[in-house]
């Protein structure tokens, strides 16, 4: 593997190890909330936390595409494509904002009682 290649993949698993720690946090939300009765709380807040790994991971992507295409030497692409990945940052920190509305929303519900306790 060359020098060039070596140093991407280090920046990748970098990039990865950063996010890393956020998707094992979602994902131990994940299987609490399923151990919680159906109902619309559980829905919001799976609905959320899934909105919340979903742009983690498609963040974590278009974080490494503008490296990709260094390495590949295509740097007028990535001067093109700078509006575009501003714009989709800002999407993906929208849904972000969405998926922590239903996340608080859901905690919030269950701390006044919304959820039904089990029998």
């Amino acid at each position: 593997m060359s020098m060039q290649g070596t140093d991407l993949l280090m920046t990748v698993l970098s990039l990865v190890g950063v996010r890393l720690p956020v998707l094992i946090a979602l994902t131990i939300g994940v299987v609490w909330v399923m151990d919680v009765p159906r109902g619309p709380v559980r829905s919001g807040a799976l609905a959320g936390l899934l909105l919340l790994a979903v742009t983690t991971v498609v963040g974590l992507l278009a974080s490494m595409l503008p490296m990709v295409l260094v390495s590949m030497g295509r740097y007028e692409s990535i001067s093109g494509m700078n509006m575009i990945f501003g714009v989709v940052h800002f999407v993906l920190s929208l849904i972000e904002a969405f998926g922590l509305v239903l996340v608080v929303w859901a905690l919030t519900r269950a701390l006044r009682g919304g959820v039904p306790r089990p029998a």
